[in-house]
């Protein structure tokens, strides 16, 4: 997937005006416009494999969260992230703002990126401390070539779990184990 940073920088506001483009994906990173094409069949695969991994989980649950793909959320003045997959509780939406573009304003409680081949690590890192910074409680970097899984939490633990192994997240999906193997099954 071939990813462009535009220079110019802008405000939220100037980047909602943006006119939608065909085939092409956008986040707000503090004032520069980042611009992504298509993403791969594999990226897809395991993007649906969490989502529908989680989609379960709440559905047999009840939980009170609300299950995102690629939704916006509005971390701070000038950064607008999207999630390949996101978790929001239910009960935090009536407080919170959807701004101009349809992002919601404030943190996911949990953020999944599954990471494409031209990903840069300062970038990833970047994205994983808005997201903590703003106040996601945890955020999963999933590595599908190398199909392990980076957990990052707000109380600053960072863990690496691989295939054979579990993810878990008792913080806000107690009871869920999954097994790192699954979200790679394709």
């Amino acid at each position: 997937m071939a990813t462009q940073t535009l220079q110019t920088l802008m405000t939220f506001e100037q980047y909602a005006d943006l006119p939608e483009q065909e085939g092409v994906f956008r986040e707000l990173d503090e004032g520069r416009v980042i611009e992504t094409s298509h993403r791969s069949l594999l990226h897809g695969a395991v993007q649906a494999n969490v989502a529908h991994i989680l989609g379960n989980h709440l559905d047999q649950t009840g939980a009170d969260f609300i299950l995102t793909q690629n939704a916006g959320f509005l971390l701070g003045p000038d950064t607008d992230r999207a999630p390949d997959v996101s978790l929001v509780r239910k009960s935090t939406l009536a407080g919170r703002e959807v701004v101009k573009g349809g992002s919601l304003r404030g943190a996911p409680d949990l953020a999944v990126e599954v990471v494409s081949p031209t990903d840069m690590a300062e970038d990833l890192d970047r994205k994983t401390e808005q997201y903590l910074r703003a106040g996601t409680t945890a955020v999963w970097i999933v590595y599908p070539e190398t199909k392990h899984v980076i957990i990052h939490r707000r109380s600053g633990e960072a863990r690496r779990v691989g295939p054979g192994q579990s993810l878990e997240e008792p913080e806000l999906l107690p009871g869920l184990r999954i097994a790192v193997d699954q979200i790679f099954a394709i």
